[in-house]
């Protein structure tokens, strides 16, 4: 065993848990379900009602992902310092500065978008004791306005929410992306991994609620499908080439894939069950046409239990090399230069 064996040492993360895992899978799936269900709405006709499904659902989930991050964070209470807009300005390296900024606008004009949607849709005004408050708030004056006002602007604000709805899904990759001393993590195919997931869980949400509450089987349904379908066979491609050719390349990486290899819930869970099923069965749906829902809708909830497993992983996994240098792969030329200053 030669020196720098000696000197090194790795340490699998235990900060970063089930609320951080949860926060980055509903962050980037309800950031998606914002991007697509407008763009889906403006510009290849989708519904009222499944823009509506998609886009309240995304802000919920992109809502209650946000606040377990910030219960899981160490000053809860000072969260106000990373929701100023003008944080980008001075702090211009920290993705989460940019990261909260975009979960705001995406949140604020994906709303402004569906709000001429939500004023004239009957169902609220038909809900039991919300109904009749909701009906008068609709009512007022200045909620018709800002309508109004939004649907002069609907291409705009639909834009912003799309564009910063993506940067959010863009994001949670990025943040892992942003520690260095984690092979797992630290690989430049770990935003587009990210990405593509939140884009694949939206798209099986969304065949869920037409499938399952709309009962919609249109022109809208086949395009969710092939396009999911599509966005599977690159997560794989994405998944299959950070194990097989990046993360070997270092001790960092060999030591993440030890544990991935030994863990029955990535190997039979997530890559099972999680993507190779999926592509499987849609691949079968798209080439021979599904007799009924319910397989449809087993197979999204495949993708959505793969893509927090995705998250888990990843997060579980992720082994830092002590000490660690700039200068070389996972501290191995740091690890030498301190056995050469502490023995001579």
């Amino acid at each position: 065993m030669s020196a720098v064996d000696f000197a090194t040492t790795f340490a699998t993360q235990d900060r970063w848990g089930v609320l951080v895992a949860a926060y980055l899978f509903l962050g980037g799936l309800g950031a998606a379900l914002i991007a697509l269900s407008l763009f889906s709405h403006r510009y290849f006709q989708a519904g009222r009602a499944i823009t509506l499904w998609g886009t309240l659902s995304g802000e919920a989930f992109l809502g209650f992902g946000s606040a377990l991050l910030l219960v899981d964070l160490l000053h809860p209470v000072r969260v106000w310092e990373i929701l100023v807009p003008w944080n980008v300005l001075f702090l211009p390296w920290s993705w989460i500065a940019w990261g909260t900024q975009f979960i705001i606008w995406a949140m604020v004009f994906g709303l402004l978008y569906i709000w001429p949607l939500l004023l004239d849709e009957p169902w609220f005004r038909k809900l039991p004791l919300a109904g009749p408050w909701l009906g008068r708030w609709f009512d007022l004056p200045l909620i018709r306005l800002v309508g109004d006002w939004a649907g002069r602007l609907r291409t705009p604000i639909a834009w912003v929410a799309i564009l910063t709805g993506i940067g959010t899904a863009v994001y949670t990759g990025l943040l892992l992306r942003s520690f260095p001393a984690a092979a797992l993590w630290a690989n430049d195919l770990v935003p587009p991994l990210f990405t593509v997931s939140a884009f694949s869980t939206a798209l099986a949400y969304q065949l869920i609620v037409l499938y399952a509450v709309l009962h919609q089987h249109g022109v809208m349904t086949r395009w969710y499908e092939r396009l999911d379908l599509l966005l599977i066979a690159v997560e794989i491609v994405l998944i299959f080439s950070i194990l097989l050719v990046i993360l070997p390349g270092s001790r960092s990486g060999q030591a993440s894939l030890s544990i991935l290899w030994h863990s029955w819930g990535w190997i039979i869970g997530f890559l099972g069950i999680g993507l190779i099923l999926p592509f499987v069965m849609e691949s079968k749906g798209i080439l021979l046409g599904w007799q009924r829902s319910a397989p449809v809708i087993l197979t999204a909830c495949m993708v959505l239990f793969g893509g927090f497993l995705l998250r888990h992983y990843f997060l579980a996994c992720g082994v830092y090399v002590f000490p660690w240098g700039n200068a070389g792969h996972d501290g191995v030329l740091g690890a030498g230069i301190y056995h050469v200053l502490t023995t001579h």
